[in-house]
């Protein structure tokens, strides 16, 4: 697969698969490679990035190996604020790493995970 195929593959499967549409108007969320699924205008959550993921990794047949779920949708804290929290049960606040449709397409063509 060149990666022509491969932008335009993920792009369709996303489209077809996960792209959401606007609440109000119903038109599909704009899409491109510079789509991010874990920051930006509408990032998805943990359970959801999972099967995103998942089906990706199936589908498009990478190696997920060297791929942390946790590096693009990192532990939230819950509703209890951390200074009510013993030490031990704080969640400190990190940013999720972009994960873009343009990464899905390179590891796709590449066959493995590319990004660590």
């Amino acid at each position: 697969m060149n990666k022509e195929e491969a932008e335009q593959a993920v792009l369709d499967w996303y489209r077809e698969t996960w792209n959401g549409k606007s609440f109000i108007s119903g038109k599909p969320w704009k899409l491109d490679l510079d789509t991010c699924l874990t920051t930006g205008e509408h990032p998805w959550v943990v359970e959801t990035g999972e099967e995103i993921m998942e089906d990706y990794f199936s589908r498009f047949n990478v190696d997920k190996t060297g791929f942390n779920l946790l590096k693009y949708w990192p532990v939230e804290p819950g509703w209890i604020p951390n200074v009510l929290l013993p030490a031990s049960m704080r969640v400190k606040r990190v940013a999720p790493a972009p994960l873009t449709l343009r990464m899905l397409a390179e590891s796709a063509k590449a066959g493995h995970w590319l990004y660590e």
